[in-house]
């Protein structure tokens, strides 16, 4: 629901007084004026997934493994890797050093540069940058990626504000803002220890609350619409001929949170299998539990 012109004066205000003053302690107003300017949908619906099939953590590879290595793929290659969230413990993964064309997902660097810098901008600006880097990363707005890459300052600019997240410069490769070139390239290391960092910064739901939610908006409007997935899957997607690729947050109601990258590059195949492969796997990943 639109904000009425009162309601915006006051937030207005609010988010000035964070600038001006620029410290921590004031981040959970931007977080605030994040998940107002970028309204999530209604209420998630709570689902029940007492009595769908669990799986054990330790049995995942024995779920996953036949995806990866089905024949449909025999000329493609995966990057996959998952984590827990709380813990880092490494729950799957395949290929997670393999550099691949990683299309929209090269997004998630630009708009995590983009949330650090949210302190230093002139109050005038905050409204549209917010608003910018929700449309980048649930929308995948190509050419709002390219002018906050601009506006950033460049290529150098983004890899100096994420190094501090724990992300290696040498594990990626971006030449763009929004993924279109395919002489962008990343691992799935890249993305899960930037959205590991990033969920320890203190502004990191305006960062969360601008990815696209499964089955309910953005890019996933239409995707991971199971039960079991809607609204628990904040992430973005990438798209390009011949490329897919999923990189974000998963909320297990059994295990907890989960990080995840799963990246496919396959010349030649549908871009419908390669989505569906990967729904497959985060569906999979829902139904997850510590069996120990």
């Amino acid at each position: 629901m639109r904000l009425n012109q009162k309601i915006k004066y006051y937030l207005y205000r609010s988010i000035s007084a964070f600038v001006a003053m620029a410290i921590v302690a004031s981040s959970s107003t931007l977080d605030r004026a994040a998940s107002a300017l970028n309204p999530p949908p209604n209420q998630v619906k709570q689902t029940q997934i007492a009595n769908s099939p669990n799986i054990c953590s330790s049995n995942l590879n024995s779920v996953l493994d036949p995806i990866v290595n089905a024949p449909t793929f025999e000329k493609g290659k995966w990057g996959i890797l998952v984590q827990s969230l709380a813990t880092g413990q490494t729950l799957y993964e395949h290929n997670p050093d393999l550099s691949l064309i990683p299309a929209s997902n090269i997004k998630l660097l630009t708009t995590a540069a983009a949330v650090q810098n949210v302190p230093n901008l002139p109050s005038i600006d905050l409204e549209e940058w917010l608003r910018a880097i929700g449309l980048v990363n649930r929308d995948s707005n190509n050419q709002q990626a390219n002018r906050l890459l601009s506006r950033m300052g460049g290529v150098q600019a983004i890899k100096t504000a994420i190094a501090p997240l724990g992300v290696n410069p040498d594990t990626y490769r971006q030449v763009d803002g929004s993924g279109l070139s395919r002489s962008n390239r990343a691992e799935p290391t890249t993305f899960v220890n930037l959205l590991r960092g990033m969920s320890n910064l203190p502004g990191n739901k305006i960062f969360y609350d601008s990815l696209s939610i499964a089955g309910m908006n953005g890019t996933l409007s239409n995707r991971l619409t199971d039960p079991f997935l809607q609204g628990r899957v904040h992430a973005k997607t990438g798209t390009l001929k011949g490329v897919r690729t999923l990189s974000g947050y998963l909320d297990n109601p059994n295990y907890g949170k989960m990080v995840f990258s799963i990246m496919v590059n396959q010349s030649g195949l549908s871009g419908k299998v390669m989505t569906n492969a990967i729904d497959e796997m985060v569906l999979d990943l829902a139904r997850v539990k510590n069996c120990a």
